[in-house]
Formats: structure tokens, C-alpha cells, sequence
């Protein structure tokens, strides 16, 4: 744990005194900060195990060219323990054309699969086919200047909704045990952020699998979240969601011990470079 105390210690020194530097002329840019959730599962004897993960989460972005970047999250944890999930993921990747302009495209790739360190090698092919493409388009609703019954919704000019529709393909799908259950995995969906008011947000996904024997227990038919976030750099930020296994009343669900305490709460600040 000294180690990484120490490793993060430099780092936010190199960051302090690197504002003005430039890679490539271009851009880093990303947070670091604390992350908390719960993780309930299932162990190999049947047992409900509630794993309360402590970590420092860092998030790395780096624009290579207008809006293409690669970006990284990585989690160094705290309180390792033997009742750890073994699937827990360590670093997530994504890189692609990622636009925050009104009426534009996104486009890459993204893996949130169970990527460990000292399983790189044996694990990154699997893992990276099992991540997935996806294409999405935004819309921003700002406050109107004539449409009475929307003007409730916005509190002044930093008031918005985001609107992104999107779809996601991934070349290879496992079934709950982590086996190879088959390829092409699509799905549809859309993610709506209502910013009400400066940084202040609350968001939503909704989901459909058209592969319905492709949907694992925790997939999702819905995600939320809030927070409040402010992306320019040395900014302090707080944000909660929930991704995993949320069911429509009339959808049945394998995990129905999973709550709003399973998502993962975030304090954090940003930086750039």
C-alpha cells in the first residue's frame, strides 16, 4: 500500500507542475479520486457475500487528434481480501471519436470486461473480444425560447438534456459462467442526462437486447445516475451510478439481492495536461 500512496503522491506533483506542458500537442486529461461500492454476489457455495470495495480510481484520456481519444480507468484497491470477486476488473479501456457537440456522431471501441494485470497475457485476447463497437448520436435540448410547456424544466442557460441514442455490437458473448456462448451480441439503447442546473445532472440508460438468450444476469435494462461534474481541470466532482442488473418490474432477474448500494459512488478531481 506504500507503494501506491507514494506512486500517487508523484504523480499529483508531475500533474501540479506539468499544466502548461503538451504531449504531442495534444491533451491529457482525466481525474483521480476515491470510489466506493458494494459488489453482492454468489460464491461457489451458494453463498450471499457482500464485498465492500475501497479503491483510488484514475481515469487517463488521451486526445490524440481533434475528438479521437484512448481512454483508460484504472483501480488500485485498498482493502484486498480474500472474499474478493474473482471477475472484479481491475483497468477498462476505450478508444474512439468521442464528440460532445449537439448533433453529432461517436463511434470505437469499449471493454469493461474482468481485465486483471497478472492475467494480461492469458486473458486480453478473450476479453478483448468479448468488448464491444458502438455508434451513438447526441442531441442537446436547451432552453427553448418558445415552447411554454418545456421552460419548467430549465432553470436558467447552463440547463440542458442530452439525448444519445446508441448501439453497441459485440463480436463474441459469454454466458454467466464466463464460458463462450456465441457471436454477435447487439444491443439497442438510449442514455438521457438531464443537466438541471450548473454541473449538477442526473442521467439514465434504457435497454433492449435483441438476442434475448444473449442477455447475462447483470446486463442491464436500465442504468442511473447523479451527480455533479465540472470537466475543467482541478475541478472536485462527485458522481453515483448504478450499471448492473436492473430489471423492469415485468422482467425476472437472477440477482434480485442487487440495490441501489451496489453502485459505485465517486469522489474525485480532474486535471488536464
Amino acid at each position: 500500500m506504500k507503494k501506491y500512496l507514494i506512486l500517487l503522491a508523484i504523480l499529483f506533483v508531475q500533474l501540479v507542475n506539468a499544466q502548461e506542458k503538451t504531449l504531442f500537442n495534444n491533451k491529457l486529461k482525466g481525474d483521480i479520486g476515491y470510489s466506493l461500492s458494494k459488489i453482492s454476489f454468489i460464491d461457489t457455495e451458494d453463498v450471499l457475500q457482500e464485498y465492500y470495495r475501497n479503491a483510488v480510481k484514475i481515469n487517463l484520456n488521451i486526445n490524440f487528434w481533434r475528438d479521437f481519444q484512448f481512454k483508460n480507468t484504472f483501480y488500485i484497491d485498498i482493502n484486498k481480501s480474500d472474499i474478493e470477486p474473482v471477475w472484479l476488473s481491475e483497468y477498462f479501456f476505450q478508444i474512439g471519436n468521442y464528440n460532445w457537440r449537439n448533433k453529432t456522431f461517436s463511434y470505437g471501441y469499449e471493454n469493461y470486461q474482468p481485465n486483471k494485470w497478472d492475467s494480461f497475457f492469458e486473458d486480453f485476447y478473450t476479453n478483448l473480444k468479448r468488448g464491444y463497437f458502438f455508434g451513438s448520436y447526441k442531441y442537446v435540448i436547451t432552453k427553448p425560447k418558445n415552447k411554454e410547456s418545456l421552460k419548467p424544466l430549465f432553470w436558467d442557460e447552463t440547463s440542458k438534456i442530452d439525448i444519445s441514442p446508441i448501439i453497441k455490437i459485440h463480436p463474441e458473448y459469454q454466458d454467466e459462467f464466463n464460458e463462450f456462448a456465441g457471436n454477435i451480441k447487439p444491443i439497442v439503447g438510449v442514455n438521457i442526462r438531464y443537466v438541471i442546473i450548473k454541473n449538477i445532472y442526473v442521467e439514465a440508460g434504457l435497454f433492449y437486447y435483441p438476442v434475448q438468450e444473449s442477455k447475462l444476469p447483470w446486463d442491464p435494462d436500465y442504468t442511473y445516475g447523479f451527480g455533479i461534474f465540472d470537466h475543467r481541470k482541478f475541478k472536485i466532482n462527485f458522481s453515483y451510478g448504478n450499471w448492473i442488473s436492473n430489471r423492469y418490474s415485468w422482467n425476472t432477474t437472477e440477482l434480485d439481492y442487487h440495490g441501489f448500494l451496489n453502485g459505485e459512488f465517486v469522489l474525485n478531481f480532474t486535471y488536464s495536461w
